[in-house]
């Protein structure tokens, strides 16, 4: 069907999986240093107060580790300015998402940011960590 369609598999590229999860731990600590910053300047606390900080800050580690993991698996075969647009692409299917459907728990900041503004700071930071969490993926692996 697609006679001209080659696809090349390098064995010794790091897994998605591998990608993915330092491309999440990056993101989770870019968006978490920028919603300290809003917590901080807001005297707003960082996370959920009903399930408290230990808690807030695992859910938050979680929730970027699967973005993390869905960034490094759809962008894995890629390079370049591509892999920064499926960051991007991702981020914001991760802001739709948790705008949309995640309790508040489970949103990134607890919904700190008063603004549209503040969301796109933190979901932009998260993108450009998740592309360099991938960059730094490749070349240790």
């Amino acid at each position: 069907m697609f006679s001209g369609v080659r696809i090349l598999v390098d064995e010794t590229a790091p897994g998605a999986a591998r990608l993915g999860w330092i491309s999440g731990v990056l993101g989770a600590a870019a968006a978490l240093g920028a919603l300290t910053v809003f917590a901080h300047r807001d005297r707003a606390p960082l996370f959920d107060p009903d399930i408290g900080p230990p808690v807030g800050a695992a859910l938050h580690l979680a929730v970027s580790l699967v973005w993390g993991l869905v960034f490094g698996i759809i962008a894995a075969p890629l390079r370049g300015v591509r892999v920064l647009a499926v960051a991007f692409l991702t981020s914001a299917a991760a802001w739709a998402v948790s705008a949309t459907l995640l309790p508040p728990a489970l949103r990134f900041g607890n919904d700190l940011y008063a603004s549209s503004l503040r969301a796109a700071a933190v979901y932009i930071l998260f993108a450009l960590a998740m592309a360099s969490g991938m960059r730094l993926a490749r070349r240790e692996g």
